[in-house]
């Protein structure tokens, strides 16, 4: 969606790495995002934003990107990060 455009249904964004990427199921399997979407049917738009391999570090850099998206009528966002930064380069 455009951010000059107006919005039907507020937004839920779903932030984080690639346990946010495949939040909505891998393999035929129904995951967490895709159950929040239900639950939100005709209410909220569910965009996730989960990025394979990116950490906290990398977020930060993401964050100007979503400006718009975080600017506009956003019900609620989820951030999950941290899997990534755990790990040992």
């Amino acid at each position: 969606m455009m951010a000059n455009q107006p919005s039907l249904r507020p937004s839920i964004i779903l932030f984080g790495d690639s346990l946010t990427e495949q939040g909505f199921g891998v393999n035929g399997r129904t995951g967490w995002a895709s159950l929040l979407s239900a639950d939100y049917s005709r209410r909220a738009d569910v965009l996730n934003r989960g990025y394979f391999g990116y950490n906290s570090k990398h977020a930060v850099g993401l964050l100007p990107s979503l400006k718009g998206v975080l600017e506009g009528d956003l019900l609620f966002c989820t951030v999950y990060f941290g899997a990534n930064d755990a790990t040992v380069p």
